[in-house]
């Protein structure tokens, strides 16, 4: 059985000059689990262009993969605006269908991570019931998104998450989210988490990702919410899909039995050890 099972889509990267590659969580969350030694499993959901067929052979090239076939991939064009990344969403595949994902690898630890609201709430259930792993994680930013194809990409306020996809976040054991993309009280991560947890509920455990400043993590069996913030700083290197480097290493730890804490460090330095690779 897998360690990890990543579930969400690919996407076609497209950049201010020129160049095209695939991307996406899954991609990201499953370089960062080989790099904790994880021969992880994929189920995702991707068109026929030559960088999602690319995309697809890096992730058989590190474990199992299956696809549900898409008309298009999920591509973004990349651009900055005042030293701030900016998506564009160019296409949108299809939603992920879990009945198509077959045989779906059952795994130790089900990490959900979609980029474009890929994944509803029902197909979150289905999934579950599927695979029943003992831990589900969940990188949430893909349903926190105003999509609308050829517009830039905005936070979706929390009020206009639907009630059914709170609900199905609050099965899970863990999730995680960025400070970015939480548009009410802006600058105060303690109010954000405060405000996911209020719609949460008690039961999983939060981070809030501040990107080089560290995290909060807010477990509900512990007396008080934790701020780490660490002391190496990786600059002056791409960052995308640290988010999801950081996800991923965080559900692995605690499916190791970590404590949410020690699962936390862990995965700030997979992040930093990822962004250091990249200084070569």
């Amino acid at each position: 059985m897998p360690e990890l099972l990543i579930v969400g889509g690919l996407t076609v990267d497209r950049f201010p000059d020129g160049r095209r590659a695939p991307g996406g969580s899954v991609l990201h969350a499953a370089v960062a689990a080989s790099g904790e030694g994880v021969r992880p499993a994929t189920a995702t959901v991707a068109g026929d262009e030559p960088e999602a067929r690319a995309g697809l052979e890096r992730l058989r090239g590190m474990g199992e993969v299956v696809v549900q076939a898409s008309p298009r991939t999920t591509t973004y064009a990349h651009s900055e605006h005042d030293g701030r990344r900016v998506l564009v969403l160019e296409a949108s595949s299809d939603p992920i269908a879990p009945a198509t994902l077959s045989p779906l690898p059952a795994a130790d630890v089900a990490l959900f991570a979609p980029i474009a609201d890929e994944l509803p709430a029902a197909a979150i259930h289905e999934l579950r019931a599927r695979l029943r792993p003992r831990l589900t994680v969940l990188l949430i930013q893909g349903w926190l998104r105003r999509l609308v194809v050829g517009e830039p990409v905005h936070p979706l306020p929390l009020a206009d998450v639907e009630r059914d996809v709170w609900d199905a976040f609050a099965l899970a054991d863990a999730v995680v989210v960025s400070t970015e993309d939480i548009t009410e009280t802006p600058g105060d991560p303690f109010a954000q988490a405060l405000d996911v947890r209020g719609r949460l509920g008690p039961g999983p455990i939060l981070v809030v990702t501040l990107g080089s400043e560290g995290y909060l993590l807010d477990d509900p069996r512990a007396p008080r919410i934790v701020a780490s913030v660490p002391r190496t700083v990786v600059r002056d290197v791409p960052t995308v899909g640290a988010g999801d480097t950081f996800g991923a290493a965080l559900a692995l730890h605690l499916g190791r039995g970590r404590d949410p804490v020690a699962a936390a460090e862990a995965a700030t330095e997979r992040v930093i050890a990822v962004l250091e690779g990249r200084r070569s």
